[in-house]
């Protein structure tokens, strides 16, 4: 049986509780609830670039990050703010979901912001990526979709006649001559 595919990514969180999920729409995180047995009513992505969902309560539960693409930013800076802000709301939830009153600080809270923002422009990187190869192919694809007919090719000869003798035999030989250098390709 073939393992199933997923369309979101599940983050590294170390020696924390298995939790974090990433996604890039909508759909996407309408799967991971449906995938995680949750029935709660929400959306992703309505008003805003990017979000942190903490859906659950106590033990039971799962934090989503989810981040547009198409609205995210061009430029690189832009890009790792809107990462690390949302690094940074995760790592509130995680502190909540784990019963870590004082939140989760220090050098702790250092190294996974730094590990999790990783994590996720190389995986924003990777699926900015496969939208402009997919968004390549429908382009392609409506090339491909011109009118069709049928083109028929001739392979005209010098003397402006067609035929299918490929190697041209040389004229200047007169018949019955020998000429031990003679090639057709002369």
């Amino acid at each position: 049986m073939k393992p199933k595919k997923y369309d979101y990514y599940k983050l590294d969180v170390g020696f924390y509780p298995d939790v974090m999920k990433l996604c890039f729409d909508d759909k996407v995180f309408q799967q991971i609830l449906k995938d995680h047995s949750i029935t709660l009513k929400a959306s992703a992505l309505d008003t805003g670039v990017a979000e942190t969902h903490q859906i659950g309560d106590g033990k039971q539960g799962i934090i989503i990050l989810a981040f547009n693409i198409s609205e995210i930013g061009d430029t690189t800076p832009e890009v790792f703010d809107t990462i690390a802000h949302e690094v940074s709301h995760s790592i509130d939830h995680l502190a909540e979901f784990i019963g870590e009153e004082d939140g989760i600080g220090g050098e702790t809270r250092a190294y996974l912001t730094g590990s999790l923002v990783k994590q996720i422009y190389k995986i924003y990187e990777h699926e900015k990526e496969k939208n402009a190869r997919k968004a390549s192919r429908k382009v392609s694809d409506k090339k491909g979709q011109r009118k069709q007919g049928t083109q028929l090719q001739v392979d005209i000869k010098r003397d402006g006649g067609t035929g299918s003798d490929s190697i041209p035999k040389r004229e200047s030989i007169p018949s019955g001559a020998e000429n031990e250098h003679w090639s057709p390709f002369a």
